[in-house]
């Protein structure tokens, strides 16, 4: 359930659009006292009245019933006091879409004044919605108490939406952005070029379309055929560009089916790219198996040197005895990132004598 705040008394000042019976104008009333006068006038009753001359007198003007007040010899506050408590208004407090409206303070040509705001709580929950898209807040951040406090005291009639919520509230955001890119996409006269891959994830539900296993080509294909068909863009592929493996030949030949032949490139035949980068690293495997002993040997090295931080203590105490200039850190290859193994060799070649 939304926590709700504490109650609040608001007091409403005067807006220009508010018609009441009472707003005239004094044919004989002249220019406002000087604003310097008014700031010695601590009252908060000073929010509401100003002061002003009429007939060279000295009177307390409303703000926003425009009546005229004299002075008093004492306590003169009082009378204007409980005049606010009549003349502000009380009725007309929401907007048109059911909007508090509340005061607020700002600068006009130097002046600061009081003016009407209207606080719309729907668009709030909205904003707070962008807020977590775009920096990636986790949703619980609605329940931390630090978070909830630092939102009451910024606007105390904001009610925190709970987790899940926030959670429709992100999903409402989504569809809309949704419904703008499928105009988009309709109306570019380009095509579009996909490119698929699988991994291992703890999180089933992140960003990405979850495939239960066995991930065989019938059950990929169903996944990716679904995503063209609700991005409406199954009529505007270019190219699909695929991992280099069996797996992905057959999901293509089974995408083929399901797709209108003629709406493709060649009638298919550019349908299926295979990955460069995938090839490349295939390429590079081949070629680093000629040098595999050499290679095995350093890794072997590096993760001696690398185990534990009294093994890395005495190695840096080594460069130093032997004045190796070089700062850079051991680095261990990933077996399945080839680049991550030239890294290993660029640093370890540096630290030859130290290994020795």
């Amino acid at each position: 359930m939304n926590e709700s705040c504490n109650p609040l008394v608001n007091v409403f000042t005067p807006n220009e659009n508010v018609q009441t019976p009472h707003d005239e104008t004094n044919d004989n009333m002249t220019d406002e006292i000087p604003e310097d006068r008014n700031n010695r006038l601590k009252s908060i009753v000073w929010d509401y009245f100003t002061k002003v001359k009429v007939d060279e007198k000295e009177k307390t003007k409303c703000n926003y019933c425009k009546k005229l007040f004299g002075e008093r010899a004492r306590d003169e506050n009082s009378h204007l006091r409980g005049h606010m408590k009549i003349s502000t208004p009380r009725l007309n407090t929401m907007g048109h879409n059911n909007e508090q409206i509340f005061l607020t303070a700002k600068v006009l040509q130097g002046k600061k004044e009081l003016v009407t705001g209207i606080y719309d709580a729907e668009n709030a929950r909205k904003e707070l919605a962008h807020a977590i898209i775009l920096h990636e807040y986790p949703l619980s951040i609605v329940e931390h108490i630090g978070f909830r406090r630092y939102s009451v005291s910024l606007q105390p009639l904001f009610q925190v939406p709970c987790r899940n919520t926030i959670k429709k509230e992100i999903f409402k955001v989504y569809e809309v952005e949704k419904t703008i890119i499928l105009k988009l996409l309709e109306t570019l006269p380009q095509r579009v070029a996909i490119t698929s891959d699988m991994w291992t994830a703890s999180n089933k539900k992140k960003r990405f379309i979850y495939v239960p296993a066995p991930h065989t080509s019938k059950r990929l294909c169903k996944a990716l055929v679904e995503c063209l068909m609700d991005w409406n863009i199954d009529t505007k592929l270019s190219t699909i560009t695929l991992d280099n493996c069996s797996t992905n030949d057959a999901i293509i030949e089974k995408i083929k089916d399901k797709l209108q032949l003629n709406t493709l490139l060649k009638d298919e035949v550019l349908l299926h790219m295979r990955c460069c980068a995938h090839i490349l690293n295939l390429i590079v495997k081949d070629g680093l198996e000629v040098v595999k002993d050499g290679v095995e040997r350093i890794q072997d090295s590096v993760a001696y040197w690398t185990a534990t931080p009294k093994m890395k203590e005495k190695f840096e105490e080594t460069v130093k005895q032997l004045r190796i200039s070089c700062t850079k850190n051991l680095v261990l290859d990933c077996p399945t990132r080839w680049n991550s193994t030239y890294k290993m060799l660029d640093v370890a070649i540096l630290y030859e004598d130290v290994f020795s």
